[in-house]
């Protein structure tokens, strides 16, 4: 029958009551479990945890050898990962897993393959393991257990304790070190996921750079065919795009959400391409097909950029820069939080622009009339935390318009 303990006094009192040798083995296991305790919860490096395990295994059952292997299981053998010994000889034991590259049958191999734990007494395992009991034997090794480490039915290597005195284990300390070789091959486990997990990592991160970089040529080769076409658009996509990129990094946006702005920036007018150019620098008052048209532009923007590979945000971002709080905006008149706030962003910094800036059609209205023009419309048109950030960024002199930067320079 399984004894229980209510306290840590009464167990010691048990263990007293039946002799100093049993109080001095139940110390010793308790002294053990504290040691490979402390040892988990420091977590150290996964070679100095691995030693470390073997070198305690070692002291708690007065062991002549421990030592671990891990399972290569693309080279199919097992590789010593850490040796505990008192013994320079002893280190030879573990080369017995290998023979000229090919596993040599052994009762650790044994255990490998059967995912089983091996109890083995050296001198009678002389006729099935002649080559491997008359080296343990010259060595003056009588006794091995191997423990498979094993997680989620995967082989993670092998522990292996050998003594120069034939014993026997109880059930408890058969147990216990059970137990020690799962805590060890949990912790190979966690260690070869933390790997596999950085390798993805880095595999996505190459991934994701190749996909910038051709999000970003495909950006550049539309700028390019507006500039051709149309110099003044070119000259202000540029312009919006770095207002409106410093806008969001003083909003504190994401990474993705900054870079989503200027790449949906650069080319928000894209669709202009549609509308004729003396629509577009026609002086004077147009008429209402002529109006139309040039409301048209954010929805054949969205149609150019739904037939590229690039992601479908920066198609919306350009489809709704138009779009107004009060749902008075075009193509589709949404209202407030149902324009995307890359759009809310991008619809100030295009007033901003645009009003500052000459045109054929008119001359420049200035700086000061635009930020006129945002601040008395917040809340109606425009977002006002937006407008805010806005207007802070002129009144503290902390944005300024650069020269014309080249595409790929707006883009990074």
């Amino acid at each position: 029958m399984k004894k229980v303990f209510s306290s840590y006094h009464q167990m010691r009192l048990f263990f007293s009551s039946k002799g100093p040798e049993n109080l001095s083995i139940w110390q010793k296991k308790n002294h053990f479990l504290r040691r490979i305790s402390k040892l988990v919860s420091q977590s150290p490096e996964i070679g100095c945890f691995l030693q470390e395990s073997c070198d305690l295994l070692r002291e708690y059952g007065d062991y002549d050898l421990v030592w671990l292997g891990i399972w290569d299981k693309g080279k199919s053998i097992l590789c010593p990962h850490a040796i505990s010994t008192i013994n320079p000889s002893f280190n030879r034991v573990p080369l017995l897993s290998l023979k000229s590259h090919q596993p040599l049958l052994t009762p650790e191999i044994e255990a490998l393959q059967k995912a089983q734990p091996v109890l083995a007494s050296v001198p009678r395992l002389v006729k099935k393991y002649e080559e491997w009991a008359e080296v343990l034997l010259q060595l003056g090794l009588n006794n091995l257990v191997s423990f498979p480490l094993v997680v989620r039915q995967r082989i993670y290597g092998l522990l292996n304790l050998y003594s120069s005195i034939p014993r026997s284990y109880s059930d408890d300390e058969f147990s216990l070190l059970g137990e020690v070789a799962d805590l060890i091959a949990f912790r190979i486990h966690a260690y070869q996921e933390e790997i596999r997990k950085k390798r993805l990592e880095e595999e996505l991160a190459i991934h994701s750079r190749k996909l910038r970089k051709t999000m970003e040529m495909t950006i550049q080769a539309l700028a390019v065919t507006i500039e051709m076409r149309d110099p003044y658009t070119a000259g202000h996509q540029r312009r919006v795009t770095q207002l409106a990129s410093r806008m969001a990094q003083e909003m504190n946006l994401e990474e993705d959400q900054i870079l989503n702005i200027r790449l949906a920036g650069i080319i928000h007018d894209i669709g202009k391409i549609y509308v004729p150019v003396e629509i577009l620098t026609k002086p004077g008052r147009l008429n209402d097909y002529e109006i139309s048209m040039i409301k048209s532009h954010p929805r054949f923007g969205f149609d150019i950029i739904k037939e590229t590979d690039l992601p479908k945000k920066i198609g919306e971002i350009i489809l709704q820069h138009h779009e107004r709080m009060d749902g008075s905006g075009y193509p589709y008149g949404l209202v407030g939080e149902e324009i995307h706030l890359e759009s809310r962003i991008l619809s100030v910094a295009d007033v901003v622009e645009a009003m500052s800036s000459h045109r054929p059609y008119r001359p420049a209205l200035g700086l000061e009339a635009a930020l006129e023009e945002i601040d008395q419309h917040k809340g109606f048109l425009f977002d006002p935390d937006v407008v805010d950030v806005c207007l802070d960024l002129f009144e503290e002199k902390r944005f300024c318009w650069t020269r014309e930067e080249s595409v790929s320079t707006i883009t990074h």
